[in-house]
């Protein structure tokens, strides 16, 4: 039996770091922070405790409107919340991860330093509009904070809080990134490599 054949890029031994190979496998932070990779968990399980919770609510009111005539008024209304923290804080473990849609096209035409700048410029261009939301976000959600959803009576603050936490966290997940860029250029893919992962 041959040996599989290994790329320089799959494994960096200076560093001990490995590519993820899957959307589940580890990113490099995670593989050398235990607290990074225990947040980054809790985002994958509030995103899936979101998304149940959402596809819940809206059962039970399919269920209380067409089999008991008795539809809930709070039901469509908390489902609408719940998706809201779903979308963002999934958008941070995307993040996280570097699983979002990306064009690839100029990437591809770069070399291998070329693509760690053209990654690190766009990373920066994320942190800056990322922070930007945040900001503002944070500030819609003071001034909502004494007005009360009609169905529920939730502060409307806890709505406006879902897109501060979503920000703040693609916010952090974009500084880290860009970290690892500088410290170790050698662990970004090229965009090659990328769409050959993609295509298996």
């Amino acid at each position: 039996m041959s040996p599989q054949p290994s790329s320089g890029n799959e494994n960096n031994l200076a560093t001990g770091l490995r590519v993820p190979q899957e959307p589940d496998d580890p990113d490099f932070p995670e593989q050398r922070v235990a607290l990074y990779r225990y947040l980054v968990v809790a985002e994958r399980i509030a995103a899936c405790t979101f998304l149940v919770g959402t596809l819940g609510l809206i059962i039970l009111q399919v269920v209380s409107r067409y089999i008991f005539n008795t539809p809930f008024t709070w039901t469509e209304e908390l489902a609408r919340f719940a998706l809201l923290w779903f979308t963002f804080v999934s958008a941070g473990f995307v993040m996280a991860r570097r699983i979002h849609i990306a064009v690839d096209i100029v990437a591809s035409k770069l070399g291998r330093r070329g693509t760690v700048v053209l990654d690190t410029f766009a990373l920066l261009m994320v942190i800056i509009a990322s922070g930007m939301m945040a900001y503002a976000g944070a500030g819609f959600a003071a001034e909502a904070a004494r007005l009360q959803a009609p169905a529920t009576s939730l502060p409307m603050s806890l709505v406006y809080s879902s897109a501060v936490t979503g920000f703040v966290l693609i916010c952090f997940h974009a500084l880290v990134h860009m970290y690892l860029n500088i410290r170790h250029p050698e662990l970004v893919p090229d965009a090659m490599e990328n769409l050959e992962r993609e295509a298996v």
